[in-house]
């Protein structure tokens, strides 16, 4: 590694992980990895390309991540105490462009210009893009939504042998266009929202349109543009 600081402000070291490896945190160019990686500590980069699985303990930021296979940003592990269900760190994920065919993770936050993802993932803090497309493949838990146009729907049926569901649980989903499927949230809340089916919402709030699914449940409804 250039340990020079005049050099390293002119060109980015890249990194390239072929098999297993891992790396220190830092700020690099371009990250590639082709196996199993991990990294131990914040990383910011120009591009984070990963087929395989990156562990990351800390945070990333970087213009565009592609990732096929599966990406876990985490802290060390340290005790619970026994508490169930997915825990927010400080840790986030940011960049301009996410696609991830495969699985993530995050113990934290997570903000893109555009997401768009085939598979699952666990998102401990907040999801938020302009553009967010999600199709989940297997079961997949987010703690808050938010962005300009959502789509979740279900990228494949549930799994009769393992009893695995493709289902989405978030506690509040918030957009300007948000269509759903084989979604479970508390509260849904935006100006146009189609409830495709497979849905159990506890409140929808919206303000322009409301469409429901016969095969989904909303216990309650409320036209914001009568406030």
């Amino acid at each position: 590694m250039n340990n020079n600081p005049g050099r390293s402000l002119d060109k980015k070291m890249d990194i390239s992980i072929v098999g297993d490896g891992s790396s220190s945190g830092g700020v690099y160019g371009k990250i590639k990895v082709v196996g199993d990686a991990s990294f131990n500590d914040n990383l910011s980069c120009d591009r984070f390309k990963c087929t395989g699985t990156s562990v990351i303990y800390g945070s990333l930021e970087s213009t565009d991540i592609k990732i096929t296979g599966t990406l876990t940003l985490t802290e060390r592990e340290t005790s619970n105490d026994g508490e169930d269900g997915i825990q927010a760190s400080g840790l986030h994920a940011k960049a301009e462009h996410i696609k991830v065919v495969g699985e993530l993770h995050l113990s934290g936050d997570c903000q893109a210009e555009n997401i768009k993802l085939n598979g699952r993932l666990t998102i401990a803090g907040m999801l938020s893009a302009e553009h967010m497309t999600l199709k989940i493949m297997g079961p997949s838990e987010v703690k808050e939504m938010g962005g300009s146009i959502i789509s979740v729907k279900s990228g494949r049926l549930n799994d009769l042998f393992t009893g695995n569901k493709s289902i989405l649980k978030a506690q509040i989903i918030e957009g300007d266009d948000i269509e759903l499927e084989n979604t479970e949230a508390e509260i849904v809340r935006g100006d146009k929202i189609k409830i495709g089916p497979g849905c159990r919402i506890g409140t929808v709030e919206y303000r322009s349109s409301l469409q429901i699914h016969p095969q989904s449940e909303v216990l309650l409804q409320s036209n914001r543009s009568l406030d």
